[in-house]
């Protein structure tokens, strides 16, 4: 844990009465993965009275005790309890780590009464988080960085603010739901494809289709050489998310036998700026054996075990996807992410362990939040493909202010402009532009 701004050897101590495991995920998603601080529990309250070096702070217990005093109004205390709204943010009884807790466990999501999609998604429409303006920003980081300046004071907290918010970076991450639009999909979906273009009167379309395949042509979705060039001009590292899922009605990339799709794959991992990473498929949400097999076929590819992913579709079963990732040693989900709108989800903008809620513990699986992703401009929020830079700005001005990383969701295909994407192709470009340079 950094603790820039503040001695090297400084612990902040921590006294928290009857503490859960909801305590131990509050202090740690604003303690550790926001401020960066070196704390621990002291639960001996005598040692924590007679022990005067470095910070003391106290969450919920008597006002006579000394170091920092914050209020506890209940909720990390209520194992087991679920509650429709969150607790109070100003005035006299705030408490902002059960703020925190509340916004980032999603507990809102676990409610009998939450609505959700044709894909089994949370919509967020009429939301406490979307009716408040949340959504719009890293609240939870707004309030972790309150607490910090309560904890440290004026001069230390100017200090390691600064240093907090010099930390922003971009980190753009890209979906690869199918490597290619002609190549690689095999004899018998090529030859499909084809009678169906020739039924439609899709002659152009047929005879483009086998000039890719046949090498006269290069294949539309084949943008990799390109993002690469524009990420280079950044200086950016680059996530890229593979679909490995078996053909089926949502699911429909190269299958994972493909020799093109491995070396794609494997080209893209040995270039510095990349990491090449898992796509769990639509229906491996909820099938837990096509979950393995994507799994094994992502090892036998690429030698190793992925050791992160991203549902497609952003489609999980609450809880149970999330378990079974951890089972299978995932050790990142890049999930946490709104289709219909933009925005921070959970709150947070800097990674955070996932809070199993049902099980009442806090796991080792990393959540990796995005902001926007090129879907949801496109078919919810319905934004002018040249209005997307802006846009993408405003969200880059708003994390910016915490020093939280910005990382946003494309695809390879919207990279291309054809069809539903035909006035995106210079979108991406300028989106890098517009959060990088600003």
């Amino acid at each position: 844990m950094s603790s820039s701004g503040i001695h090297p050897s400084m612990v902040v101590r921590v006294h928290a009465p009857d503490r859960t495991p909801r305590h131990e995920a509050a202090f740690d998603w604003v303690l550790t993965a926001v401020l960066g601080l070196k704390w621990r529990w002291e639960d001996d309250v005598d040692v924590y009275q007679n022990d005067v070096e470095g910070i003391r702070c106290h969450y919920g217990a008597s006002l006579d005790l000394p170091g920092v005093a914050f209020p506890a109004e209940g909720l990390l205390s209520e194992l087991g309890q679920l509650r429709p709204k969150a607790p109070e943010i100003e005035g006299g009884n705030a408490d902002l780590f059960a703020a925190a807790f509340w916004m980032g466990s999603r507990m809102e999501e676990f409610l009998p009464q939450a609505l959700r999609d044709d894909h089994g998604r949370f919509d967020p429409s009429g939301s406490e988080p979307e009716q408040k303006g949340w959504l719009a920003r890293p609240v939870c980081e707004e309030w972790a960085f309150q607490i910090g300046e309560k904890l440290l004071g004026e001069e230390a907290w100017l200090a390691h603010r600064q240093r907090l918010i010099e930390a922003h970076r971009v980190e753009p991450t890209l979906d690869v739901d199918s490597a290619y639009a002609f190549r690689g999909k095999g004899a018998y979906r090529t030859l499909g494809a084809t009678f169906r273009d020739l039924l439609r009167g899709k002659l152009r379309h047929a005879w483009r289709r086998w000039a890719v395949i046949m090498g006269q042509s290069k294949d539309p979705y084949d943008t990799y050489n390109l993002a690469s060039q524009w990420h280079d001009d950044h200086e950016l590292k680059v996530r890229w998310f593979f679909l490995l899922a078996d053909f089926g009605a949502f699911d429909k990339g190269l299958p994972s036998s493909s020799p093109l799709l491995a070396r794609l794959m494997r080209t893209l991992e040995r270039q510095e700026a990349n990491e090449v990473h898992w796509h769990p498929g639509h229906q491996a949400a909820s099938d837990g054996a096509a979950l393995k097999s994507e799994f094994k076929a992502f090892e036998r590819i690429m030698g190793r075990p992925p050791l992160a992913s991203r549902q497609h579709y952003l489609r999980m079963e609450p809880t149970l996807s999330r378990r079974r990732l951890l089972d299978l040693g995932i050790q990142q989900d890049h999930t946490e992410g709104h289709a219909k709108c933009t925005g921070w989800r959970g709150g947070f903008a800097r990674h955070r362990r996932w809070y199993d809620l049902e099980a009442e513990t806090l796991t080792a699986l990393e959540l990796y939040p995005f902001a926007a992703m090129d879907a949801t401009f496109l078919r919810y929020m319905k934004v002018p493909p040249e209005d997307v830079p802006q846009e993408m700005g405003v969200l880059a001005d708003a994390v910016r202010k915490t020093g939280g990383p910005l990382r946003f969701l494309w695809h390879n295909e919207s990279l291309c402009p054809e069809d539903q994407w035909r006035h995106w192709g210079q979108v991406y470009p300028a989106v890098l532009k517009a959060t990088c340079e600003r």
